[in-house]
């Protein structure tokens, strides 16, 4: 049976968008951050890690906040603070998992330990509890495969590629390879390297391709939602 953390990457200087771009309002009030945290609740899994950097104080308060207005026995939710945060997103991936792993093998004696690991962007806007429960789906027919989100995209020569990204599963095999990544390059690596040896399935997943850089990326965003 499987057992999955999610790791939440809210690490990175946001240096595009001037400020804390994780407290700004989202559509519905909620600060990013808090958004994003919602929908991993949702799908009510074994811990949530939260992976801060640059606004570790600011994230630390969002999640005491949800904290204590949680229902007793809900979604475990755990920050790593990621001294190595000026690296970029590969540092990220490292703390959140060396804390997960950490956890597994206080369980592991009981055997208890996690299998998978769902990673995830904080500023993903668009992503939800149900859109990410499509990944999670996928998990008892493919148990030993990566499960990524594909979005197609339109390049200046009209031709139509597809993205492989996260939102995305792993299993604790590739959790060494995840360990290995270094400076401000993502699980894509990982993603593709396990698609070439046949051990990645993609699921359609268009709200993984809108992310907030930038200020005016909630105008485009709005524009999108209307």
């Amino acid at each position: 049976m499987s057992k999955v953390a999610s790791i939440l990457l809210a690490g990175g200087e946001s240096k595009r968008y001037g400020g804390n771009k994780l407290l700004s309002p989202h559509h519905n009030g909620l600060p990013l951050i808090q958004y994003a945290l919602q929908q991993l609740h949702g799908l009510n899994l074994a811990g949530t890690y939260v992976v801060t950097g640059r606004w570790h104080s600011d994230v630390v308060d969002v999640v005491d906040m949800m904290t204590a207005s949680a229902a007793q026995g809900s979604n475990s939710t755990k920050v790593c603070y990621n001294p190595l945060w000026r690296e970029g997103i590969a540092s990220s991936i490292r703390c959140g998992l060396q804390a997960l792993m950490l956890e597994k093998s206080l369980m592991q004696a009981a055997g208890n330990e996690y299998t998978h690991v769902l990673l995830h962007l904080a500023d993903l806007a668009s992503v939800t509890t149900a859109t990410l429960q499509a990944l999670l789906d996928e998990i008892p027919s493919n148990p030993n495969h990566i499960i990524y989100s594909q979005w197609h995209k339109r390049g200046l020569d009209e031709q139509v590629k597809v993205k492989a990204t996260v939102p995305a599963i792993f299993p604790k095999a590739a959790f060494e390879s995840l360990l290995a990544l270094r400076g401000d390059k993502g699980a894509k690596k990982v993603i593709e390297d396990w698609k070439d040896k046949g051990q990645a399935i993609g699921v359609n997943h268009p709200e993984s391709a809108f992310d907030i850089d930038a200020p005016s990326d909630w105008n485009a965003y709005r524009s999108n939602e209307a």
